[in-house]
């Protein structure tokens, strides 16, 4: 069983993860993931060519053009997305960390989806206090789905606006009875 770990950025989706390798769960991120496909040499130079940055690129360089330009992240999507999707195909990690599961359609890959969220207050201080700016902290979430229609699809809803004592323990009651059905 894959099973998709989601949600909005600064939700607690890094977090969840780490508990669950912490229990001895198969773990991958596909931001850590799309970290070593952006390094390689062509994904470098064919992204360069389309935003007309130099080599190496720097990621917030390339992050600032792409959260300003939808026309040019669907460009950086095309190059990235292909190879990001066939590096989480071949991995063998149970439980994966997908930011914008929803947003780039890829939900079919995985038996299940976990939606982490935090509530949008939590959510907007968490990152406001992340970036150093309410309004880009705003921007940023603007860019996704908001988490409530995530929900939606979910299987499961784990909520990291409390304690993280509390969030370990409802990841072992996820568990518990995942082993049970």
């Amino acid at each position: 069983m894959r099973i998709a770990i989601t949600g909005g950025i600064a939700e607690g989706k890094s977090t969840v993860l780490s508990h669950l390798k912490d229990l001895g769960k198969r773990t991958d991120s596909a931001d850590s993931i799309a970290r070593k496909v952006f390094l390689q040499n062509d994904v470098q130079e064919a992204i360069s060519k389309i935003v007309k940055i130099s080599l190496p690129i720097q990621t917030h360089l390339l992050r600032d053009e792409i959260s300003r330009d939808a026309s040019l992240r669907r460009k950086v999507n095309r190059i990235l997305h292909p190879r990001i999707l066939t590096e989480i195909e071949m991995s063998e990690a149970q439980y994966f960390e997908v930011p914008l599961l929803l947003e780039t359609c890829v939900q079919g890959l995985y038996d299940q989806i976990w939606v982490v969220t935090c509530g949008p207050a939590e959510q907007l201080l968490r990152l406001s206090a992340r970036v150093g700016d309410m309004g880009e902290a705003k921007r940023l979430i603007s860019t996704q789905l908001p988490s409530i229609v995530k929900c939606a699809f979910a299987d499961q809803i784990i909520r990291t606006n409390g304690p993280d004592d509390v969030v370990k323990v409802e990841i072992g009651q996820i568990l518990a009875f995942e082993d049970v059905r």
